[in-house]
């Protein structure tokens, strides 16, 4: 009887050993490695705070709620878990294998997104400068106009029938003139 209940229990022993190594309460490796990835990238980009006292609690915590809600997990349950792995360093050390190209890959996808846009706002900045020199150009020309226009008037040679009428006022001047002396003249 006594072999008959070792037979009944080794097997259903071997099952329940051969379910998740994983404590309860413990993420598992896949999501570890999504979370791990999130976390990383806000710490990168916590970076760039200042060093100021609290700032760091200030930008962080919202970030941070914010991955462990989009997870469904919260800090307790993160911290539990990076305790656990940490005791399994081949476990970790297989996570960090996958969360490291991830990481990478995000990186280079947020190189190229930035790099399209300063591209963008530099062909926009070039045609505002380009718009801008036209502009310049055409007001330097319309002075430069207006400025011929006026001098022209000065440097244009006097016209031949200008220059006859002006001996034919003279004339016509000097004749009334001796027409009204001779009749009113008052003598000096």
């Amino acid at each position: 009887m006594r072999n008959y209940k070792i037979l009944f229990f080794l097997p259903l022993l071997f099952l329940l050993s051969c379910k998740d190594k994983t404590a309860e309460g413990i993420l598992n490796s896949e999501q570890m490695q999504a979370l791990l990835v999130d976390v990383h990238i806000v710490d990168g980009a916590l970076y760039e705070v200042s060093g100021e006292p609290d700032s760091l609690f200030k930008y962080g915590s919202g970030k941070y709620e914010l991955i462990f809600k989009k997870h469904h997990t919260d800090s307790t349950q993160f911290k539990k878990s990076y305790l656990y792995y940490t005791n399994r360093p081949d476990e970790l050390y297989k996570i960090y294998e996958k969360v490291v190209p991830a990481i990478k890959f995000k990186a280079d996808s947020a190189t190229k997104i930035k790099r399209k846009a300063d591209s963008l706002e530099n062909i926009k900045q070039q045609k505002i400068n380009e718009a801008t020199a036209k502009r310049a150009a055409d007001s330097v020309k319309r002075v430069n106009d207006k400025k011929l226009k006026a001098d022209s008037l000065k440097k244009k040679p006097k016209s031949t029938t200008a220059q006859a009428v002006k001996p034919k006022k003279n004339a016509l001047f000097l004749e009334r003139a001796k027409q009204f002396k001779g009749k009113n003249a008052v003598p000096r």
